[in-house]
């Protein structure tokens, strides 16, 4: 059983049994994997508070042979983000990170751009108190590094440029359409919130949050790209329906 050391953040744990722990974990070199954390629940757990969900953690763990299931050797904490439950809001958005982590992420592949964003993410909602910018920020690049983004410059069916009007969608949409193949009911995105979008989210993180105020529409093309998410995944995000009206 190799020895195995990485940075991890812990997206969900799990019961097993009276005394273990099973970690959902998202880590830097060997992508989204679960393992078990033996004697985790004991009140004298070498663990301690360690393995609270999005703890950024330095791990060491066993590979077993033929089973997707790896053993957690020491954990040693990196970077709490406990404070975060304070806020209901922030903390909700941290949830929903975990969530998305986990439908989208595929297991066992390494992929250190979206483990940086998810950092970054993390640390924005705990310094900055906001939740619109760093979760757009997340969905965008989220998207964008799974590979379906949609084209935010031109409608998807005649496409035609998007003019000062901007695009539509509708529940189950992955795309924009213009206002003459819009399906009924759509919603609206204005041009001038795409190219926000399009501007904004090619910056660091903390860089666009002390650069200015958040900029009129942000929540509005958060909620497309949550949309884009869960038609991807064909699945509701319990998250989304929790935050609804509250961020």
């Amino acid at each position: 059983m190799p020895l195995r050391e990485t940075e991890a953040i812990v997206l969900r744990t799990y019961r097993l049994g009276e005394a273990d722990k099973i970690a959902s974990l998202f880590t830097r070199q060997m992508g989204r994997l679960r393992a078990v954390a033996r004697g985790a629940l004991r009140p004298k757990s070498r663990y301690g508070g360690s393995l609270e969900p999005l703890s950024y953690l330095r791990i060491q763990l066993f590979e077993r042979e033929n089973r997707d299931l790896l053993q957690l050797n020491s954990v040693e904490l990196a970077e709490s983000f406990f404070s975060m439950q304070a806020d209901y809001q922030v903390q909700l958005a941290a949830q929903y990170l975990a969530e998305v982590g986990e439908r989208l992420l595929p297991e066992h592949e390494a992929n250190e751009r979206t483990f940086r964003l998810f950092l970054a993410v993390l640390r924005a909602l705990k310094t900055s108190k906001e939740v619109n910018r760093p979760l757009l920020y997340f969905n965008y690049w989220m998207v964008r590094l799974g590979g379906f983004l949609p084209n935010l410059a031109t409608c998807a069916s005649c496409k035609r440029a998007f003019g000062d009007e901007g695009g539509f969608y509708s529940r189950g949409s992955e795309s924009l359409l213009c206002r003459d193949c819009r399906h009924p009911g759509g919603l609206r995105i204005a041009g001038a919130v795409l190219s926000m979008v399009r501007a904004s989210c090619h910056q660091p993180l903390e860089k666009w949050l002390e650069a200015e105020k958040a900029p009129p529409g942000c929540r509005e093309a958060r909620h497309f790209f949550e949309e884009i998410i869960e038609s991807h995944t064909e699945k509701r995000l319990i998250t989304r329906q929790m935050m609804g009206e509250e961020v």
